[in-house]
């Protein structure tokens, strides 16, 4: 393959990435939205992380991992505990990864 061909290829996939992202962001900004479709998206964040989140702590190869030797259960639980006392973002994620660290590595 050519550079000139790698190139293309980096460009068209960049233009590829980027047109789904940009275009509902165009047409949609200047649309008036249903109030029942603005508040039914409302919820699709949430619901997308719950379910990347659900499935990160309770499946293991493919198969529901409930368990109290689930390094990954203790450690979402404790960083859940902490983003309910301090509501801080950063403080939840290092609380987090800290928490999963030493439990993989030292308990389970």
């Amino acid at each position: 393959m050519s550079s000139s061909q790698i190139w293309l290829t980096i460009v068209l996939m960049g233009i590829v990435t980027y047109l789904p992202r940009l275009l509902p962001l165009l047409f949609l900004s200047r649309a008036q939205l249903p109030q029942w479709l603005m508040l039914w998206l409302k919820y699709v964040p949430t619901s997308i992380f719950g379910a990347l989140i659900f499935s990160e702590i309770f499946v293991r190869d493919g198969e529901l991992f409930f368990s109290l030797n689930n390094p990954y259960l203790w450690a979402s639980l404790l960083a859940f505990m902490v983003a309910l006392k301090t509501k801080s973002l950063p403080g939840t994620i290092g609380v987090g990864c800290l928490a999963f660290w030493v439990l993989h590595t030292y308990w389970f």
